[in-house]
């Protein structure tokens, strides 16, 4: 599991330094319309560390933490906007760079003759199509 989250966290720092893959003319819409900028004002009454929390004040409890979580975005917009851009840039990245890696390891397959390898990949495979999900 600690394998898989370094590498998750260096392919996400790779993907964001990686140079721009030429479809970076105009910036991006950010698009966060939707969000509640509703956030609930604690009750003033604390609870005690020896007090139980019983299922149905759990659920209350994750409710207002996720509706608190939700209306940040209306809270402060400049951070959401630029948060939003640089997730979409990496996501971008990632899927240029991605469709590259298996066009290059389906080519070397393919020069290696390993039949299981190039079956598994259709042979009018193009690196598009693993970019735009058709």
């Amino acid at each position: 599991m600690s394998f898989i989250l370094r590498a998750a966290f260096w392919l996400t720092v790779l993907a964001f330094l990686l140079p721009a893959a030429g479809y970076e003319s105009a910036p991006q819409p950010a698009g966060l319309e939707g969000f509640s900028s509703a956030a609930l004002v604690s009750t003033g009454s604390a609870p005690r560390p020896t007090d139980d929390i019983g299922a149905g004040e759990a659920l209350t409890l994750a409710a207002r933490s996720a509706q608190d979580v939700m209306g940040f975005c209306g809270r402060n917009p400049d951070i959401c906007d630029k948060s939003h851009a640089i997730v979409s840039h990496v996501v971008r990245q990632t899927a240029h760079y991605g469709g590259m890696a298996i066009a290059w390891l389906t080519e070397k397959a393919r020069e290696q003759g390993q039949g299981v390898a190039a079956a598994a990949v259709p042979a009018t495979a193009r690196p598009e199509d693993y970019m735009t999900g058709a």
